[in-house]
């Protein structure tokens, strides 16, 4: 592999908890080196899921549960690429968030996943985790944090990078300034619909193909919609406010054509923020998809439809494979930490000032 000075290692578990993602990560070169998606079980997803209900002594064990199975993927992922470990100047690992509520009378957030068992695993290599609080205590939302990595890909290009993951977050890149924020929903509406719909034997719509067979109804997600779309940019979501809770209020019996109203109203509130928030000011041509909402045919289609004004297209084109761009920003704000640089956007958290984030931990 490359210099080992600056290739770095991510880890990234969304909201989604659908599995955990690796990248090996060229910060000098801003080249993907490799990635892989390792899918979590059913029973694993649902219990993260359901974590943020769990008492102290279950929520403790689902921390090192998943802090042992991140240090096992590790290990699996740099021999299933032939990565020399000395290569790895840094790990950066998100860890799994379980509960975030920058706006409660005590902002927090949690993010699990015990990082002693990477630091175990990896001797000698500093591993970053925890990369949240630091923003919080700055006066920040802790989120999004992506931004930093997206302006350090595009330099002074003017586009819009859309993650379409359990919640949708944007970073826009106008030349030299750059700010984001957390739109709504991504997957979670769709997702908690789809598990509702099959009693769970489903936990998504693969390619947006339920949704593709039915025609939405347009003016309920117009009326839905305007829940979601407030005066200002809503900056950082928690997975909650779009789960089985909404759907149950507002869909009493479920049918496909309710997960195709639901794909529809997912791009809705997302193209919407896009004229309020961005359009109104920016003038931006290209937009960029990554995440999972990606390979859903008919989200993305939704999206292009109600932006036709707008050339979308995937990050691809900006060399960042689209399931591996968040992991691969993971491992550049690790990097930024062991380098004392800081890794947070104030326009885009609402920070008092840039600040280092994370915790490091080194065997």
């Amino acid at each position: 592999m490359k210099n080992k000075h600056s290739c770095a290692l991510g880890l990234m578990s969304g909201t989604s908890a659908d599995g955990l993602t690796l990248c090996f990560f060229d910060i000098s070169a801003k080249k993907v080196l490799a990635y892989k998606n390792y899918p979590y079980g059913k029973e694993l997803q649902q219990k993260i899921l359901n974590a943020k209900d769990l008492k102290a002594p279950q929520l403790s064990q689902l921390n090192f549960e998943l802090g042992r199975l991140y240090a096992k993927y590790a290990l699996k992922f740099v021999k299933e690429f032939k990565i020399n470990k000395k290569d790895i100047c840094v790990i950066g690992s998100h860890g799994q968030t379980i509960f975030h509520a920058p706006q409660a009378k005590t902002p927090n957030t949690l993010q699990i996943g015990e990082a002693a068992f990477l630091a175990q695993a990896f001797k000698n290599i500093p591993v970053v985790y925890n990369f949240r609080s630091a923003d919080i205590a700055a006066g920040g939302s802790g989120a999004p944090l992506v931004p930093v990595f997206d302006k350090f890909i595009c330099g002074r290009k003017k586009v819009m990078l859309l993650n379409i993951g359990g919640i949708s977050n944007i970073t826009v890149c106008a030349g030299k300034k750059y700010y984001g924020f957390d739109i709504g929903p991504g997957n979670s509406l769709s997702d908690s619909a789809v598990s509702l719909l099959t009693n769970a034997k489903k936990t998504y719509d693969k390619s947006g193909a339920l949704a593709g067979a039915y025609l939405p109804d347009t003016k309920k997600a117009e009326e839905l919609s305007r829940l979601f779309i407030g005066k200002k940019t809503p900056v950082s979501l928690e997975r909650s406010a779009f789960s089985q809770d909404f759907i149950r209020q507002y869909f009493k019996q479920l049918s496909g054509k309710d997960i195709s109203t639901l794909n529809y109203l997912t791009a809705l509130i997302i193209t919407k923020s896009i004229k309020k928030f961005i359009l109104n000011k920016e003038d931006i041509k290209n937009l960029y998809l990554c995440g999972g909402g990606v390979y859903n045919k008919t989200l993305v289609k939704n999206i292009s439809l109600l932006l036709p004004q707008i050339k979308i297209t995937d990050t691809t084109a900006l060399g960042l494979p689209p399931l591996a761009k968040e992991a691969a920003a993971f491992a550049y704000l690790g990097w930024l930490t062991l380098n004392g640089k800081a890794g947070n956007c104030k326009q885009a958290t609402g920070a008092k000032e840039n600040a280092v984030l994370g915790c490091i931990i080194k065997q």
